[in-house]
């Protein structure tokens, strides 16, 4: 356990007893939300206008889950976080160190010597996408600056494919789409309410009945990451950040139904992260993506000839009907 973590260069497991838990580092890896976009609905249009000119993440805050080796340490560790607010935590198995704000200590539970403790941080310098807004002089240190870029195949025995984020197939950021996904993308968002007059003394509503109306959705993508080291892995992490977080809106494409979506990012929860015995990471989260617009529409069929030319008939006794039967 020792030097797995050191905060302001001290060993925290040697100074204070306290060490992160196995599975302890998920919210402290997830991405942030982005901080309030601005956006308007149209009565003549489904969905919504987002202004995505330059999108920037907000602070987060989370809790890291220490276990406590001697009880007694606990309040020395208090004291230094104490001393100031910000502090640089150096965790050695992510080979990365954040510049962290201590917010609360919402439990705390001992037995003798031992015990557990949460602990509340703020981390206030989330990753950044620069653009014709952002002077990268004005940023802190601690800001990582998303400049990576996906590899140029999957790797070596990567076998998924048919989901593309700008044209960018999934595989090249080395993530998987788990099960799940396809469902939510594909169900239908939820309709705007018309004008409702409801008066007291007169049974049920007046609807509006001319029209309907789609709000845009939030669609949660499942994804994984199972990389062989944790650099691998922060190349991975990176890459796909680097495309979701950019300027203006981005596309989703799937093939199997083929369809695109246009859509941008809402948030990000990890729900599995696991620095195994051979070094290999796996993370499990899901990234929540707004899809603006995407009303539901029915199937179209296009009759082609043996050579795959489109048939085109002129509207009358000519046109040709195709019935479909379900399978029984």
């Amino acid at each position: 356990m020792f030097n797995k973590l050191l905060i302001d260069g001290k060993d925290a497991y040697a100074e204070y007893g306290v060490f992160v838990e196995q599975y302890g580092y998920k919210a402290l890896v997830q991405m942030p939300s982005f901080k309030k976009l601005e956006s308007t609905e149209w009565d003549e249009y489904d969905g919504e206008e987002t202004d995505l000119t330059s999108p920037i993440l907000d602070t987060k805050t989370f809790a890291i889950q220490f276990c406590i080796t001697e009880i007694d340490m606990v309040d020395n560790l208090f004291e230094l976080l104490s001393d100031k607010s910000y502090h640089t935590f150096h965790f050695a198995e992510l080979s990365k160190s954040y510049k962290l704000r201590l917010v609360g200590n919402p439990s705390r539970s001992a037995l003798i010597h031992l015990g557990k403790i949460s602990v509340n941080f703020a981390d206030d310098f989330p990753p950044v996408v620069l653009n014709d807004f952002i002077n990268e002089d004005d940023l802190d240190d601690s800001n990582i600056i998303l400049n990576h870029k996906p590899y140029a195949t999957a790797p070596a025995g990567f076998k998924q494919k048919g989901y593309e984020l700008d044209d960018i197939d999934f595989s090249r950021f080395g993530i998987y789409v788990l099960d799940g996904t396809d469902d939510n993308i594909e169900k239908a968002p939820n309709v705007r309410a018309n004008l409702t007059v409801n008066v007291k003394n007169s049974p049920g509503v007046v609807y509006d009945n001319d029209w309907v109306m789609y709000k845009s959705k939030d669609v949660g993508l499942k994804l994984l990451i199972h990389a062989p080291s944790i650099s691998d892995f922060w190349q991975r992490w990176y890459s796909f950040w680097a495309v979701v977080l950019k300027p203006e809106s981005r596309k989703l494409y799937i093939d199997n139904p083929i369809d695109e979506f246009e859509c941008h990012y809402k948030s990000n929860s990890v729900t599995t992260f696991d620095i195994r015995r051979n070094g290999s990471v796996w993370c499990e989260f899901t990234t929540t993506l707004t899809f603006t617009n995407c009303r539901p529409l029915g199937n179209y069929f296009v009759l082609v000839t043996e050579d795959g030319e489109i048939v085109i008939t002129e509207p009358g006794s000519e046109d040709v009907e195709i019935n479909l039967k379900l399978h029984e």
